[in-house]
């Protein structure tokens, strides 16, 4: 196949979503790679192709892992973005799990337009995590932006906030952008992560795939990632009655947003 991505085979999906997590500054919280991992997890997928790290990773920056057994090297790894397809009823994913490049953005966005046309689909989704100063105990808001206007309402209907925001960005805004230069749909959507919830939070994943199940209209039985958030809510409250500095911290912020009802629309 031309240019940079790699597919196992030619496949006709026409209609179907892709649906983009990647790890890296988008990835506050782990809300973009639990919730793809969530996906392959439960759904059928397929093995499907990559986008090849080819010169999107300064590796000094982010540098490969490696396993060497009684001085024999057996494992080099670099960053990866694998593809998968889920083939399902009504609709059809194609899913990407990756990493942020660091470097040559229009480059990846461009291999992400590739696969778009390739397999036909009718809209790309971007999924992220920001750190904002919100309690954990209230769920996780998420906004949305897009480059499309008659999705606008699509975003809205889902109980979406449209973002505002101006400032440094990520690599999902390349994706936006070219993706209105080509026609395609594009929807970047992105939750809230308290700032002082260093693990990997499963609500936040859990808030992303309501939104994206419901505007795709699909059913993805989200019970697992359901306990995952109850088991961290709980682990947080025995950790606040120990510890009356983290206590006053999450009582401030849930007052403050009983007052404001706000959080930042900080990412697009």
């Amino acid at each position: 196949m031309a240019g940079i991505l790699r597919l196992t085979r030619e496949l006709d999906l026409e209609g179907a979503s892709i649906i983009i997590g990647l790890d890296g500054w988008v990835n506050a919280g782990s809300a973009s790679t639990l919730s793809l991992n969530y996906l392959i997890r439960k759904l059928e997928v397929e093995k499907l192709g990559e986008i090849p790290p080819g010169n999107f990773y300064g590796y000094t920056l982010r540098r490969p892992t490696v396993n060497v057994e009684g001085g024999l090297i057996k494992e080099y790894e670099v960053p990866r973005n694998s593809i998968y397809v889920w083939n399902g009823n009504v609709r059809s994913f194609v899913l990407l799990l990756g990493v942020e490049p660091d470097l040559n953005w229009p480059g990846y966005s461009e291999a992400i337009m590739e696969l778009s046309i390739a397999v036909k689909a009718r809209r790309i989704y971007t999924l992220g995590g920001y750190v904002s100063m919100i309690p954990h105990t209230i769920e996780p808001p998420v906004t949305g932006s897009t480059n499309t206007l008659r999705l606008l309402g699509e975003l809205k209907a889902a109980g979406i906030e449209l973002t505002n925001y101006r400032g440094p960005t990520g690599v999902y805004s390349q994706i936006l952008w070219d993706g209105a230069q080509r026609g395609l749909e594009v929807v970047s959507l992105w939750t809230a992560v308290p700032q002082y919830v260093s693990v990997p939070n499963p609500k936040a994943a859990l808030a992303l795939l309501r939104k994206l199940t419901l505007m795709e209209n699909v059913q993805v039985a989200l019970s697992d990632l359901e306990n995952d958030a109850y088991i961290l809510d709980r682990k947080i409250a025995e950790e606040a009655k120990m510890n009356p500095e983290l206590l006053r911290l999450i009582e401030e912020l849930e007052r403050s947003y009983k007052i404001f009802r706000t959080t930042p629309s900080y990412r697009v």
